[in-house]
């Protein structure tokens, strides 16, 4: 009888407990599957935590990390480098850790590579943190525009997956998902109407940077059709300026953010350096004319489109509409800028996940976006063209498809709803009325 009263209560117990856990995991289960991906995403990343590249080994573990061994960490700032003061001292915050054994790799070229292996395993966790932090940026944008915990979870998930974010930071150790994680939390405010946030952001990333100028014509836009206060606009020099701070404190001169501002806007000469962009289509690398102009030809057509796409009058009250001319604005903006890495169709890898999250007719475009940036990363990677027979060739099937993926994102565009001109009218004098004071009613005195 006691044998049964403990299975009876034994079973009782068993059911109550499957009950707690279904109650707590339906409440808490976005987190425990973000916590979950998350995990994947690291281990997956430390699987390649030693792999080396030139860029990774030549400048930042053999490079940087070594003049501010010898200059001291107070000295970062003036490390030989075109990246940020901020960028610096965080390379110099992990210089202050055991940098560990020195290590050889070679790598399938039998090409050797020297280097402290804590270092590396230091700089890319960094890389990797921020990259989670990504994946945050883009669950926080695909709620606010779809209102969906689900499709914001999807978002989180294949942020972290794609391919070409995994080899930028996880192989290649580049540092591009920083400036792209400031871009998507300024998109993500702008489009929530936070005029304030979205601009610290966007000074954050133009401070670690230039290539934040993917999103200007957007928040021109948005600044043009009162859905951004132009008073903000002050918030851009200021959070740049701010984040020379640390410099300053030790001893750096007051011009060295014009200083760096002039690193990032010089050096770079040829018309491009494997992106697949409209300047693929030319080969006209050597042609003095073409290379002096091509920075302006860019800035005309970039300023035609926006012209266009304001001139829609398009109706902002959807924020979907938004995020669509947003898209719009930065690809277009990096299609037609010369001068460009391979790998400067991050932030439009990022962005079009969430593009095919509000817009499941345009999911095809993921997969696109991924095999265009696959085949400019290929070279650079492997060593060899993504068709050998026709050699550097190769990026301009890549510069075709993010051609075809601008196109359908302009078509898109153009088939948003318009405003009236009535509707317009009413819209801005509401403005007036909201911004004008309110006069304080007086009451008369009883009699």
């Amino acid at each position: 009888m006691k044998f049964k009263t403990f299975i009876n209560n034994l079973v009782k117990y068993y059911k109550l407990a499957g009950l707690y856990f279904m109650k707590f995991f339906k409440k808490y289960y976005l987190i425990i599957g973000m916590a979950a991906v998350t995990l994947v995403a690291l281990v997956a990343r430390y699987m390649f935590v030693m792999y080396p590249t030139n860029d990774m080994v030549g400048y930042v573990l053999n490079s940087w990390m070594p003049q501010i061994d010898e200059l001291g960490f107070s000295n970062f700032y003036q490390v030989d480098s075109d990246y940020s003061p901020l960028y610096l001292l965080t390379i110099a915050i992990l210089c202050l850790l055991p940098k560990g054994k020195e290590v050889t790799y070679y790598d399938n070229s039998n090409w050797s590579y020297n280097f402290y292996d804590n270092r590396m395993i230091y700089v890319k966790t960094f890389y990797y943190l921020v990259t989670i932090a990504l994946a945050i940026g883009v669950f926080l944008l695909v709620k606010e525009l779809t209102k969906s915990k689900n499709k914001a979870f999807i978002g989180y998930v294949v942020a972290l997956a794609l391919p070409t974010i995994f080899i930028n930071s996880a192989i290649w150790g580049n540092a591009d998902v920083i400036y792209a994680t400031f871009l998507i939390f300024s998109f993500y405010f702008a489009v929530k109407g936070d005029s304030i946030w979205s601009m610290v952001f966007f000074g954050l990333s133009f401070a670690n940077k230039a290539q934040a100028i993917f999103i200007l014509p957007f928040l021109i836009y948005l600044l043009a059709s009162r859905k951004l206060k132009l008073w903000t606009i002050v918030l851009v020099p200021v959070t740049y300026f701010l984040t020379f701070l640390p410099a300053f404190i030790f001893g750096a001169h007051i011009s060295e953010p014009f200083v760096y501002l002039g690193k990032q806007f010089s050096g770079q000469t040829d018309i491009t350096y494997g992106c697949a962009n409209v300047w693929k289509f030319m080969e006209l690398d050597k042609s003095e004319i073409v290379r002096n102009n091509a920075m302006w030809a860019s800035i005309l057509v970039i300023g035609v489109m926006l012209a266009v796409v304001y001139l829609r009058n398009i109706k902002l009250s959807k924020k979907e509409n938004m995020f669509k001319v947003g898209f719009l604005l930065t690809i277009t903006t990096i299609f037609f800028l010369p001068r460009l890495h391979e790998r400067y169709f991050y932030i439009i890898d990022v962005l079009v996940v969430v593009y095919a999250l509000i817009d499941k007719r345009r999911f095809f475009l993921v997969p696109l976006m991924q095999l265009s940036s696959g085949i400019a990363y290929f070279h650079y990677l492997t060593g060899h063209y993504f068709i050998d027979i026709i050699g550097e060739n190769s990026v301009t099937i890549a510069a075709c498809i993010n051609l075809f993926i601008l196109c359908v994102a302009l078509y898109d565009v153009f088939k948003l709803e318009h405003k009236t001109h009535e509707e317009d009218v009413i819209e801005i004098e509401s403005e007036i009325k909201e911004l004008s004071p309110k006069k304080e009613v007086k009451e008369e005195p009883s009699k």
